[in-house]
């Protein structure tokens, strides 16, 4: 090993230690494209690995998008692992077909495909974080790409040092595993070098000069372009402010925790003068954060969405609610913000359910999880329409029925659990105070044309499970 290479090594290892990305790992996933930056992520943490006490897995994934190019990436990756004598693991998913079922970008999809490999790899092995090979350029492209698109502070702050990756697994509960990025302070440039200096390969993606994506023509036109015109070290500049407004963020994120705590009551809704004894800036951290804790998805609120409910916090007179996209709004109600959904109108929703298995409601903003066991379990919310909620239903009552999440019909009944006879669901709503302009938004569970359980609320008696050791239906309605 050169003296210049082992300068990579080293900075590595001070990197680790300073950022602290290795507290409390023992066992590390390094994702391996196949690509100069990962080949020279596994070589630094195999070289440090027995002085610093982890073990290394590699995880590999085609996007079955490059035919034989894509499989011979996949040979060099489990050829390296191979040499290093460390454990490699390698999928394959259809990123294309992912991509067109979920209305997104290849690129968008293939990013899924890959963080979903990792999540589940990491848990299958006992990894408890992955690494990924971002450099100081990767920094550098995204900043700007995000400058571009309009950002604040959170964005501009780029890829973290590290973070969680989340994964919903059907018929579990949510898994995290941290993911950490050791070269995020290194320049791709200091990258190659190492590997020429040690007489490594790497392949080569020639996806990765097409000038159709956005990220390749700012890589290698855009800050070209400003290195010669502008700023030599323009790079070094944009990792540096990405890497202070990330430090300031991570601060500001700290006083949105405590202050969403204190302005927060029990059943979700947000005390407007709590809102508004913050300020502005704060204050837009603060609602974000709310609204993605009480189920909305914050990925399509915009800034402006933002000014208009910080404007609506800030009245007591005129209009009282803000609308949101999809189902979701923001009311002010009794010196409180409350996120409600709105009716479906005339287009009501009806969703089969997978049996057993997991079933996303992106309308709805809802997540259901049936399971097959014996016994009852139950979580009940404080009232009609109150998330989480879990029920247990008879298998025998059920029988080969389909189930659906729907909502409300005018004149719904039900006979809940322990009561003698039928009950409109409307009474049911209001003897719980539920407000009428929440109603519509209620899912309630359908089986043979019967409504089997309002969730937050109780089971319909004919569906109950007779005793523990009887089969059942294990039913879990939560926001995403």
């Amino acid at each position: 090993m050169t003296p210049r290479s082992s300068s990579f090594v080293a900075d590595l290892d001070s990197t680790l230690k300073a950022r602290r990305l290795l507290a409390g790992h023992a066992h590390i996933l390094v994702a391996v494209s196949g690509g100069a930056d990962s080949v020279a992520l596994l070589l630094g943490l195999h070289a440090v690995q027995a002085r610093l006490g982890f073990q290394i897995t590699v995880a590999h994934l085609d996007h079955r998008l490059r035919g034989a190019e894509a499989r011979a990436d996949m040979a060099f990756v489990v050829a390296l692992a191979d040499r290093l004598k460390v454990a490699c693991v390698t999928g394959r998913s259809d990123v294309r077909g992912l991509a067109r079922r979920k209305g997104i970008s290849i690129e968008m999809a293939a990013r899924e495909a890959r963080y979903r490999l990792f999540s589940r790899t990491a848990r299958r092995v006992a990894a408890t974080a992955v690494a990924t090979a971002h450099t100081a350029d990767d920094q550098a492209e995204t900043v700007l790409l995000r400058l571009a698109r309009g950002s604040g502070a959170t964005g501009l702050g780029g890829i973290r040092w590290s973070g969680l990756l989340s994964d919903r697994v059907p018929g579990a509960s949510r898994a995290e595993t941290q993911v950490i990025r050791p070269l995020l302070g290194t320049p791709r440039g200091a990258v190659e070098t190492f590997l020429r200096e040690r007489g490594e390969c790497w392949r080569e993606d020639a996806s990765n000069r097409s000038m159709a994506f956005l990220r390749n023509r700012v890589r290698h036109e855009l800050l070209p372009w400003l290195e010669e015109r502008l700023n030599p070290s323009v790079r070094e500049a944009l990792w540096r402010t990405a890497d202070i407004l990330n430090e300031e963020d991570a601060w500001m994120e700290g006083l949105a925790a405590s202050a969403l705590v204190d302005g927060m009551d029990a059943i979700g809704r947000f005390d407007r003068a709590a809102l508004m004894a913050l300020e502005r800036p704060l204050a837009r951290r603060v609602i974000r954060k709310w609204l993605g804790l009480v189920g909305v998805p914050v990925v399509s609120v915009t800034f402006a969405h933002m000014g208009r409910i910080y404007a609506l916090a800030e009245k007591t007179q005129g209009s009282r609610a803000v609308s949101l996209p999809g189902p979701w709004r923001v009311v002010r109600r009794y010196g409180h913000l409350t996120v409600e959904q709105a009716a479906q109108g005339h287009d009501p929703l009806r969703v089969a359910l997978n049996r057993p298995g997991e079933t996303l409601i992106p309308e709805w903003g809802l997540r259901v999880v049936v399971q097959r066991s014996a016994g009852v379990v139950g979580e009940r919310g404080e009232s009609p329409g109150q998330l989480p909620a879990q029920a247990s239903l008879s298998v025998a009552a059920v029988r080969r029925r389909r189930l659906y999440l729907r909502t409300l019909r005018v004149g719904d009944r039900m006979q809940p659990y322990g009561m003698r006879g039928s009950k409109k669901l409307q009474d049911i709503l209001v003897d719980a105070k539920v407000p009428a302009d929440q109603r519509g938004g209620i899912p309630v569970l359908e089986c043979g044309g019967e409504i089997a359980w309002l969730p937050g609320y109780r089971i319909a008696h004919p569906f109950r499970v007779m005793d523990e050791d009887a089969a059942a239906l294990h039913i879990r309605v939560e926001r995403l």
